[in-house]
């Protein structure tokens, strides 16, 4: 762009310019019902799933133990792990023997079955293991990139409540298959549908927040979380059969139901969309649960109107037409500066975020001797990390999400002080905190993504954390072969670099969500922001927008 082509953004005095009702959709949102219990009691319920989650993201740590195991071949077949001597090898006939076993006896003092003993996923077949957890993942590749395109497209609830009844069935058929390539099957579509529930739930938790309470309300939806872990850490120290333990887990996914009734449409995207009346139906349930008067039908379908239209001005402006097609949306991620930096840093983020943060668990339930122990107590500390939203507020996201991501890399290399079992427990608990304090800023990426792209950036980041995470699992089983701490390393080099990436970020604290790649562009242009202050941003083509940001 040349020097007389430039963007200016200059202050504009007109009157009638600056009394316009409404500009963006925060104002809209305010005007009608504001945030209050409507949003925290709808958003409580909502966040029940992240309570049920850790049965299947997190349960393969135990579900998928490996217990002490013995070569048995050429015994009898009633030999058991306790009658065969010290000694007895474990992957070869004998401990000189190249001669792969092909069966084996477990110790079942701790586990009466897993996936490991019920398919012998030892030795030569531990790839396998590491598989089932990664194709969880996997699945959940698939179904950020499709769930994010389609809560774009059709919105957010009917992309909800499909999967949501597939997370069901699957929990239930997971408890019941009795062979491997149907138990990887079940997996890799539970991923799917997990991952389309978070792109929904998660998009829909932002849009119904204002920018007050947008940091309060989308890191406490995390907060079932850490108590699932805990959940997951009991019921396994208590059920020790994995059919019967999977089963335990699936009853509580029947608490999914009532979202048929209770889960609304975003009115963010309904207003986008241009479905005023649909998206007044739910500003209206808003008001009357926050005990709010609303004004009059007419306004509100004016100031949605203005916002509407205000909207369509900036995009053409910066592009020329509207570009509804999926493809024009996913290219829209990358065809401005600011987007495809934003796109490009939030991606290898999410990637190191998501894989440090399972990388760590699973570590730490190998490295402790009590691997219960270790996961609930993983699950303790990740509570604090879901009230991280004062310190967003006091010191800013961007400030806050670097702090947490390089704590994370310290205390991944501060393991190679010493080997003491305690001083490594410490240590993973510490970066277990600072990881799910990252992890919970998910809504990060929402802040500084335009409305139309926000389902899709979510889901690339999503995609992102879902590679990260099918990745983890062969670091920690096979990586661990060369060093027992050799995982740490991986990890903490890796979110290290995130720690950098996270500086090409913008901060986003206290400002309205952009609502178009023209906001993106304008706000990255801005030399200051004056709260309620109008500028006029003046492009190379003699057309003008009028956009309004707040300190």
């Amino acid at each position: 762009m040349t020097g007389t082509d430039k963007e200016m953004l200059q202050p504009v005095t007109d009157e009638a310019s600056r009394g316009q009702a409404a500009v963006v959709f925060e104002d809209v949102l305010e005007r009608c019902c504001g945030t209050g219990r409507w949003q925290v009691m709808l958003i409580s319920y909502m966040s029940v799933m992240w309570l049920i989650f850790p049965s299947f993201s997190m349960s393969m740590m135990f579900i998928g133990a490996t217990p002490a195991f013995k070569c048995a071949d050429g015994l009898d077949t009633n030999a058991t792990f306790e009658s065969l001597p010290e000694g007895t090898p474990q992957c070869h006939q004998t401990n000189a023997s190249g001669v792969a076993c092909s069966r084996w006896v477990f110790d079942t003092s701790m586990y009466e079955s897993t996936v490991v003993t019920e398919w012998n996923l030892v030795c030569g077949r531990k790839p396998m293991l590491s598989m089932l957890q990664s194709v969880l993942m996997l699945g959940g590749i698939v179904g950020s990139l499709l769930g994010g395109q389609l809560t774009d497209r059709f919105g957010r609830r009917p992309v909800f409540l499909p999967v949501m009844l597939l997370v069901i069935a699957c929990s239930f058929s997971a408890a019941l298959v009795d062979d491997y390539v149907s138990f990887v099957v079940i997996r890799g579509v539970t991923g799917f549908c997990m991952a389309s529930m978070i792109a929904s739930q998660f998009v829909l938790v932002t849009e119904l927040s204002g920018c007050k309470h947008r940091a309060a309300l989308t890191t406490v939806t995390f907060l079932p979380f850490s108590f699932g872990t805990m959940l997951v850490a009991a019921a396994s120290y208590g059920i020790r059969t994995r059919w019967l333990l999977q089963l335990a887990f699936a009853v509580p996914c029947l608490l999914f139901l009532p979202n048929f009734w209770l889960m609304p449409e975003s009115p963010r995207w309904l207003l986008v969309q241009g479905r005023f009346a649909e998206a007044l139906e739910v500003l209206r349930q808003g008001a009357r649960w926050n005990r709010r008067t609303m004004p009059s039908d007419d306004e509100v379908l004016k100031m949605m109107s203005d916002v509407r239209q205000t909207l369509i001005a900036r995009e053409e402006a910066l592009k020329g037409d509207s570009r509804d097609s999926a493809f024009q949306r996913a290219l829209d991620l990358v065809r401005t500066p600011r987007m495809r930096r934003y796109t490009l840093a939030s991606t290898y983020i999410g990637f190191a975020i998501a894989g440090s943060y399972f990388g760590i668990s699973f570590d730490m339930s190998q490295l402790s001797t009590s691997p219960h122990l270790a996961v609930a107590l993983s699950g303790v500390v990740e509570i604090p990390a879901c009230f991280i939203y004062p310190l967003l507020n006091r010191f800013g996201r961007r400030r806050c999400f670097i702090t947490f991501l390089f704590t994370t890399a310290m205390a991944m290399f501060l393991v190679f002080i010493k080997k003491d079992a305690t001083l490594w427990l410490v240590l993973g608990l510490v970066g277990k905190l600072s990881v799910s304090a990252a992890f919970n800023m998910f809504s990060y990426v929402s802040e500084f993504m335009p409305t139309q792209q926000r389902g899709l950036a979510l889901g690339v980041q999503q995609t992102a954390s879902r590679i990260g995470g099918a990745v983890s699992p062969f670091v920690v089983d096979l990586v661990s072969g060369l060093h027992e701490l050799a995982p740490s390393a991986v990890f903490g080099a890796v979110v290290l670099l995130a720690s950098l990436a996270a500086l090409l970020l913008p901060e986003t604290a206290g400002r309205p969500m952009p609502e178009t790649v023209a906001d993106v562009e304008a706000a990255a242009h801005r030399k200051r922001f004056k709260k309620g202050a109008v500028y006029e941003r003046t492009l190379s083509d003699d057309s003008t927008i009028t956009d309004v940001t707040s300190n």
